[in-house]
């Protein structure tokens, strides 16, 4: 049982590891339960920024039964994930969390709330209806079985860590590959290259970068993330060569639990990191609520 003596809803700027470690007890009852793997971003919940809210929690009978955090990577949406502890369901619990959330995104001026829920999670899918939210798209969850060395390597590609001088491009990759305007994608910062958290690596041909990927790492391993290469490069066998110097890179950090996400329809992606070794263990579905 928490020392916490906070009771009912409680408004985060920053996590402390008390908090943290209790999220995690939480996050393991409630998969159990019902099975699941719950998407938390958990290198993200440990390094929140201390000025903004991002996270709700909501403690009864002094221990933490709901949590709620909120993710925001462009100017438009918010994402949400949460659980509530099954002893403790239909008491209003997470529609309080989700209505701090959505307080906090019309502050933002941000107009729609992705929110993420597993297939086969009974509450979180019942919830999204409630809501009236409309089915955007789903992810299949990734996990690295057995890292596969491609079978064709192109000596002029080399792999990088990327340095300030990559800012721009890694920008205009992201913008022009995920279909983001530019002035969007604005997370390139010099900041973020120093975090000892965040990993930013680029392939280059011939001394031009055409392609960039993003790794995060937390005591739960290496997610790999913003993978992309320049439409003109790719199926040439770049973006695999990317990819199996990116889990190497993982590897040698002594990260042996590497995990990614990729959408259902994007079944080129999917072959791609099929042939590196990964698997797919799961999926979230993602239902799209607006902000009014």
């Amino acid at each position: 049982m928490s020392t916490n003596k906070q009771q009912g809803l409680v408004k985060k700027q920053g996590l402390i590891p008390t908090e943290l470690a209790e999220i995690k007890l939480l996050a393991d009852i409630c998969n159990a339960h019902e099975g699941l793997d719950l998407k938390l971003n958990w290198s993200i919940l440990e390094q929140r920024e201390q000025d903004q809210t991002n996270d709700f929690l909501y403690y009864k009978d002094g221990s933490l039964v709901g949590f709620l955090p909120f993710f925001s990577f462009n100017t438009t949406e918010a994402e949400i994930s949460g659980m509530v502890h099954p002893n403790y369901r239909r008491q209003g619990i997470y529609t309080a969390l989700y209505s701090e959330a959505r307080t906090e995104a019309q502050q933002r001026g941000l107009s729609k709330i992705l929110l993420i829920v597993e297939p086969t999670s009974p509450a979180g899918q019942a919830f999204a209806r409630s809501l009236g939210a409309s089915y955007d798209h789903s992810e299949y969850k990734m996990v690295l079985e057995e890292p596969r060395t491609p079978t064709r390597v192109e000596e002029r590609l080399h792999f990088r860590v990327a340095t300030p001088d990559d800012l721009p491009t890694l920008t205009h990759i992201t913008a022009l590959v995920f279909d983001l305007p530019a002035n969007d994608v604005d997370w390139y910062t010099l900041d973020m290259l120093e975090q000892a958290d965040h990993g930013f690596y680029v392939g280059e041909l011939d001394g031009v970068v055409i392609g960039k990927i993003d790794v995060s790492y937390s005591v739960h391993g290496g997610h790999i993330y913003g993978f992309g290469v320049l439409p003109a490069q790719q199926g040439r066998g770049y973006g695999r060569q990317i990819l199996a110097c990116t889990i190497q890179e993982i590897l040698a950090k002594g990260q042996q639990h590497i995990t990614l996400e990729v959408s259902v329809t994007n079944k080129n992606a999917l072959t791609l990191y099929q042939s590196c070794g990964f698997r797919e263990t799961g999926s979230y579905d993602y239902y799209q609520a607006v902000v009014e």
